[in-house]
């Protein structure tokens, strides 16, 4: 009976003993579960950082050793050679023989005034010949943009190593025109020739500013120094103000925003379309017709103003068109050219040209030119004078003829007034004067008086005539 008890409290023992481990178990499995879940995150971690942080800061670690490594080098070069003076002066130095073509546009290749690429050249300080052989005729240069803004040393030729790296500007620097790489150039016989050169520019908006070409060996031979070659001053603009900016010269067909002091889509851009005015033609047309309503429609002062017209004159007058406004319900029609400059006037369906027309026809006809402006739709074109005058020929009428012909006599009535008389007859001619029948000079003259106070009494009468028609 004590062996069985001893046997159940063996199993029973036995059977405590094996539900301890089976706890023990459990726990072991959570710990390693964590060790396996907390590797698992370290290795995705480090392959995250991996692959996508660390080119990342690669790339940045990259560039900023780069300029670390560049300013040092400049420094060196810098506490090596000091500034130059009279007593360590080279003889040679690198020269820039086309001056650059401004504006510069930042993604376009730096030209030459003459449309060519820039050359540079290695030449003899002294002489100014240009070296061809030795060991700096085939010598590397590196192109660099300088900062011009602000810059007194225009005229300035004895530029220090420290004034050339001062305005050198740097890749990382977004907000000016910048390479986006390095640029060199290899001499050929001392010359070498930049060839698609272009700045560039970031995503965000640059803002103009002037600038410099650079140039220097970007290495050394022999110990001789060379002395780096600068250009001229010139502007660099982004190419994509290009796409609104103004024209020099502007052409007739232009939005009108292409002029000085209108922007695209502003408020006075929106004023000018609101008026009909959508073209630089437009602005020229009612600038001709009626000045000051074109600067109320701007609504701009008198320098502005100015500079407005006088950037929109400047306009090439390509069109050698002249157009007819004559609407059928009027008698009377109007001829301009492509700028609202009057040609002529067409009356009952024949063209007057200007040189014909009086003074008040004229000012007629120019008041017809503020209705064409405002119907152009009405408005129809022949490609010069003559196509016009086969739709509308010219007529000359009686009225033209007998004013004519009393014109030709009118200077008889002073001839022939009666102290001209006295004076031309003279004591000689008084039986004359005295004779029956109304002949000789006093019958001449009374016969041509007659005709002159005709001729006036008839063209009264064909002056209220034109009213007449002018008011119709």
């Amino acid at each position: 009976m004590q062996r069985n008890l001893q046997m159940e409290g063996g199993v029973n023992g036995g059977g405590g003993g094996s539900e301890q481990p089976t706890t023990s178990d459990d726990g072991q499995f959570l710990v390693d579960f964590r060790k396996m879940v907390k590797k698992e995150i370290e290795v995705m971690v480090i392959r995250t950082v991996h692959q996508v942080i660390g080119p990342i800061v690669e790339d940045l670690i990259r560039k900023v050793l780069k300029e670390e490594i560049q300013l040092a080098v400049e420094k060196a070069m810098l506490s090596t050679n000091g500034v130059r003076n009279s007593s360590n002066e080279t003889s040679l130095q690198l020269k820039i023989l086309d001056k650059v073509a401004g504006p510069v546009l930042t993604g376009k290749s730096i030209m030459g005034n003459e449309g060519t690429p820039i050359r540079v050249a290695l030449v003899d300080k002294t002489t100014g010949e240009v070296i061809k052989s030795g060991p700096g005729c085939s010598a590397k240069v590196e192109i660099l943009v300088l900062d011009s803004s602000g810059d007194n040393n225009e005229h300035r030729d004895n530029w220090s190593i420290e004034d050339f790296n001062n305005k050198i500007i740097r890749e990382g620097d977004k907000t000016k025109p910048h390479f986006a790489r390095s640029n060199y150039v290899y001499l050929e016989e001392g010359v070498a020739v930049l060839r698609d050169v272009k700045l560039g520019h970031d995503s965000s908006w640059m803002k103009s500013c002037e600038c410099r070409l650079g140039l220097r060996i970007a290495e050394s031979f022999r110990g001789v120094k060379v002395e780096e070659a600068r250009s001229s001053s010139f502007m660099v603009l982004d190419s994509r103000s290009k796409l609104y900016g103004n024209h020099y010269p502007p052409s007739l067909s232009d939005e009108v925003w292409r002029l000085e002091n209108i922007g695209k889509d502003g408020t006075r851009c929106n004023q000018l379309y609101n008026n009909k005015i959508l073209k630089v033609k437009d602005f020229l047309f009612l600038h001709s017709i009626n000045p000051q309503r074109l600067q109320e429609i701007l609504g701009v002062g008198d320098k502005t103003w100015k500079s407005t017209v006088d950037h929109a004159r400047t306009c090439i007058l390509d069109d050698g068109s002249i157009y007819v406004y004559y609407p059928s319900e009027f008698k009377t029609g109007v001829a301009f050219d492509a700028v609202g400059g009057l040609k002529g006037a067409i009356h009952d369906s024949h063209y007057v040209p200007i040189t014909d027309l009086s003074t008040d026809e004229k000012d007629c006809a120019r008041s017809l030119l503020l209705v064409a402006f405002e119907n152009g739709k009405d408005i129809i074109s022949f490609p010069d004078e003559t196509s016009l005058q086969h739709q509308y020929p010219s007529k000359y009428s009686d009225l033209d003829c007998l004013s004519d012909f009393f014109r030709g006599i009118e200077h008889f009535e002073t001839l022939f007034s009666p102290e001209s008389n006295n004076i031309l007859c003279g004591a000689h001619s008084e039986p004359h004067r005295q004779s029956k029948g109304g002949g000789g000079l006093d019958g001449v003259a009374a016969i041509v008086i007659r005709m002159v106070r005709a001729r006036k009494r008839f063209m009264a009468l064909g002056g209220m005539h034109l009213q007449k028609r002018q008011r119709i």
